[in-house]
């Protein structure tokens, strides 16, 4: 059999010998041709041709090298022995873990954490710098501010750093995670249109959010173009957003129920009543608003609900009317307890009115009153 020759493209260089990658490559055209050979094929330029294009895909993945970089997980998450999620865990690391990553293996990275432990990340629970940043952002949002309610989830919540459907899911929480709630925020929603004529049990994916979407309005809202928002504090110290209507405020039980015939939005405690057979007890500022209306504030009233020793009850001792805009804050005046509220300007769309107030005496009366700017425009 007369001998052949095969002529490399001029376009691919060899590697040296201790390169792998050019090892293989070298070592499948003797072995495509010598099969050749044996076989009696005769399209020769088409095998030259795949080769070419392996070797350029090898030249092309040796260019786009991983960059390392700093990030940051955003939900717990494990360290994996290996770029396998189902690999042994080296750890399990908390949400806002520093880590270094030195490179990207399929949807998994490998890095090392600040103890100088090495092992492979999924890829989705990793965040770069804007995710630092927002997190850091958003923690020192509710530095020195105090809790306005607490809640637990009632149905599995999406867990956004922004509010708006059209921001990143960060995490899916499941029912029952405890909440801390600092304010409520609310977004524009687009129109969402569902076939109704789509078979049952049979919904697209598209259907299927779209009617997640319209069950999450704010229950308290007629306005079905609002989406209504609680900026939180979840267990693990993370602040985010959630859908309102994905929870459920948890108020002591002796004010849940005060109020039948308006919904909850907030409480404080403002100071205590000591009780001689029960003890100290929680005097509450509690903000309402009306039930299946949108009313363009937070709340619309305030009650005062002290404890009284004589009836063993909360009762309301004192109420006031306004378009309320969460937080409501802390205040001292003469050493004497207090707090603050911000409301709707009457006249002016720009402007809020920041009132303050003491408790004297057994009565609140207002002390201070001012103008300051409105930086939301919508309520």
């Amino acid at each position: 059999m007369a001998l052949m020759r095969m002529t490399l493209p001029a376009n691919f260089k060899y590697r040296s010998q201790n390169s792998t990658k050019s090892y293989h490559l070298a070592s499948g055209l003797i072995i495509a041709f010598l099969v050749c050979l044996t076989s009696g094929c005769q399209e020769i330029d088409t095998l030259k041709r795949e080769l070419l294009l392996k070797a350029q895909s090898t030249i092309l993945k040796k260019k786009s090298q991983f960059t390392p970089r700093d990030g940051m997980t955003i939900r717990t998450t494990s360290l994996y022995q290996t770029a396998n999620p189902n690999s042994e865990v080296i750890r399990k690391l908390p949400a806002e873990t520093p880590v270094h990553l030195m490179d990207k293996v399929g949807d998994m990275f490998r890095a090392r954490t600040r103890d100088g432990r090495e092992g492979y990340i999924e890829q989705r629970a990793v965040g770069g710098e804007d995710i630092i940043h927002k997190t850091q952002e958003l923690r020192l949002s509710i530095e020195g501010l105090p809790m306005q309610a607490e809640a637990v989830t009632k149905t599995k919540a999406n867990f956004r750093l922004a509010p708006g459907r059209h921001h990143e899911v960060v995490e899916t929480l499941p029912p029952g995670k405890k909440l801390e709630i600092y304010e409520r925020v609310v977004t524009l929603r687009k129109n969402v249109v569902v076939d109704t004529n789509a078979t049952r049990g049979k919904q697209t994916a598209e259907q299927t959010k779209s009617l997640e979407d319209l069950s999450s309005m704010d229950e308290g809202s007629d306005d079905v173009r609002k989406d209504v928002w609680y900026k939180v504090k979840i267990e693990d110290g993370r602040v985010g957003y959630i859908y309102t209507h994905n929870m459920k405020l948890t108020p002591p039980d002796d004010i849940a129920k005060a109020v039948p015939f308006m919904r909850m939005i907030a409480w404080r405690t403002v100071n205590s009543t000591d009780d001689p057979d029960r003890g100290p007890k929680n005097n509450f500022i509690v903000a309402y608003a009306p039930i299946g209306k949108d009313a363009g504030c937070d709340y619309t009233r305030l009650y005062f609900m002290s404890w009284s020793p004589k009836l063993k009850r909360r009762i309301i001792t004192w109420q006031l009317r306004l378009d309320g805009i969460l937080p409501i804050t802390d205040y001292h005046f003469e050493g004497k307890p207090g707090f603050s509220v911000r409301y709707l300007h009457p006249n002016k769309k720009d402007r809020l009115v920041l009132a303050s107030f003491v408790f004297n005496k057994g009565s609140i009366r207002k002390v201070s009153e001012e103008e300051i700017p409105n930086n939301s425009e919508l309520h």
